[in-house]
């Protein structure tokens, strides 16, 4: 008669000696590898899987009203946008993502419009 395969062990966690310095190592690691690029006066970031999104850098004004009175949230207000530019479907694979990949996304979005306002007007 076969034996059966022993369980595998249950990892070991050593919480007792676990510094600042481990979480500080810890946290970085866990950060996802979000980038992004500008062509043509569009925003296109990838993803870590290599999914891509493509924004204009052209917004309306009355998209940037829409976006702030519906949402003060960074990733809700890039979702909407997504939605009314490029539709339904390409918000939800967005929203598919990971929280904390969707909010670097988000994030870089507008960071890099808000640099495109300040390229506007560059200091003398």
């Amino acid at each position: 008669m076969a034996t059966k395969p022993a369980a595998p062990a249950a990892p070991e966690y050593d919480f007792d000696n676990w510094t600042e310095e481990d979480e500080a190592k810890a946290l970085l690691e866990a950060v996802p590898v979000v980038k992004h690029i500008i062509v043509e006066r569009r925003f296109i970031g990838r993803f870590e899987n290599g999914e891509l999104v493509e924004v204009p850098l052209t917004l309306s004004l009355d998209t940037v009203d829409m976006l702030t009175d519906n949402s003060s949230s960074p990733v809700d207000q890039f979702k909407m946008l997504l939605t009314d530019i490029a539709g339904p479907e390409v918000a939800a694979k967005f929203a598919s993502h990971d929280l904390v990949e969707a909010s670097i996304m988000a994030e870089k979005f507008f960071r890099t419009l808000q640099r495109v306002q300040q390229a506007a007007f560059p200091e003398s």
